[in-house]
């Protein structure tokens, strides 16, 4: 081969691979916006039904505020877990490639088989630490004056009971030395229907003791 074709054929190449699809990660700021929105949104709307549930004392908004509650609480609870995986990730010395803003809730990218164990346990512990922080946040931040505020703690709390329980025997099994994919594995298939029960089961129980 002539170095004229040779010259042409890595040309071509290069334009091939260049026409090639790119995945493009969402910045962190974008990312950071997105997520202060959508959750002053959530708690604008349940705010909203919790003054009509206050003002009217109807039955029908009281049951909104309620159901707001119970709802808004365990989203909040979701966006502040994976800012918390992530943070973890990332002050644990991972390299966290963002993912884009189509992954959501997902927002960074962690390679489980060449990531450290450190990184992994960062990442987990991360997690827990954001949703729990969350509720200490709204326990003390809130009067409970209301049962659509008591909704809003519950809920929060059943997240925390959904989330821990699944990512709990996770940590315990990374913290053996158990490899990030071995840890996961503990994880049975059925674990949204299981541990979704454990945490609907801790939101109701805690809004009719608080």
């Amino acid at each position: 081969m002539s170095e004229g074709e040779a010259k042409a054929k890595s040309e071509k190449c290069e334009d091939d691979s260049s026409s090639e699809p790119k995945v493009k990660g969402a910045s962190l700021a974008l990312g950071g916006l997105r997520d202060v929105a959508l959750g002053a949104g959530l708690l604008s709307l349940f705010a909203a039904a919790d003054s009509w549930a206050a003002i009217t004392e109807g039955r029908l908004a009281q049951g909104l505020s309620v159901v707001d509650g119970l709802l808004v609480g365990a989203a909040l609870g979701a966006l502040c877990h994976e800012w918390g995986h992530f943070w973890g990730a990332r002050i644990s010395g991972s390299k966290t490639p963002l993912l884009p803003f189509s992954a959501f809730p997902q927002i960074f990218n962690l390679d489980l088989v060449k990531c450290e164990g450190s990184h992994f346990m960062g990442m987990s512990l991360g997690g827990n630490i954001g949703h729990w922080l969350l509720l200490v946040v709204l326990f003390l931040g809130l009067p409970l004056a209301t049962s659509g505020q008591v909704a809003l703690l519950s809920g929060s709390f059943g997240f925390c009971v959904f989330a821990s329980s699944v990512e709990f025997p996770v940590i315990l099994k990374a913290w053996t030395g158990a490899s990030p994919l071995e840890a996961l594995s503990v994880i049975p298939p059925n674990f949204v229907r299981r541990n979704g029960a454990w945490g609907l089961g801790a939101a109701v129980a805690a809004f009719l003791i608080i």
